[in-house]
Order: structure tokens, then C-alpha cells, then sequence
């Protein structure tokens, strides 16, 4: 994730903890465990819509297209206000994501 500019060091005073997750075909998933800032971080007040409501505005469509969004959410600039936050720390260091990591 350094070599691809997902994350990069981090001076910041938030910290949250990696946990290593075994997958069923042995591979290892990197996971950051954000329950305690996800516990301070205020709600969004605005709901997503229901999908019936968004089929009727799809209405006379003539086009409708399907996207596989692998690892979208590294597709998802961080603010810099929001890039201490998420920070996280490993034995290597203390780093902080440049884009939106999965669980923020």
C-alpha cells in the first residue's frame, strides 16, 4: 500500500489497531479496526434512498451499466483532516491512509 501511495507515514495523535484476518483460501486480509473512532464520528443525517426509488428514476433508461468497483473505495481521495483519523499502527510505524480505507 506505500508503494502504491494508498498510505504513507503519520506524526498523528489517532491511532487504531491492524488486525489480520485469515481468508477461507488462506490468503491474509489487512484490516484496521475503527470502532473507537467510528464511536466519536458524528452520523450522516442524510439516509441512502430505497432501491425502489431509485429504479422509478432510472425511468425511460435506454442504458444500464454495471461496474465492478474492486478496491473502490481506494478510488476516494481523503481530506486532510479526515487523513490523521485514519490513521493506524504496525510494528513498522504509524501510517495514515491517503484515500478512503474500507471501515472509515
Amino acid at each position: 500500500m506505500l508503494q502504491l501511495g494508498v498510505i504513507c507515514p503519520s506524526g498523528s495523535a489517532w491511532a487504531s489497531p491492524v488486525v489480520l484476518v485469515p481468508k477461507p483460501d488462506g490468503e491474509i486480509h489487512f484490516c484496521v479496526d475503527y470502532h473507537k473512532l467510528n464511536a466519536v464520528t458524528r452520523p450522516d443525517n442524510y439516509p441512502m434512498p430505497h432501491t425502489d426509488e431509485l429504479l422509478e428514476k432510472l425511468g425511460r433508461a435506454q442504458f444500464i451499466s454495471t461496474l465492478d468497483l474492486t478496491k473502490g473505495y481506494w478510488q476516494v481521495p481523503l481530506d486532510e483532516s479526515a487523513k490523521e483519523r485514519s490513521a493506524f499502527t504496525t510494528h513498522l510505524g504509524l501510517y495514515e491512509f491517503n484515500v478512503l480505507p474500507f471501515g472509515l
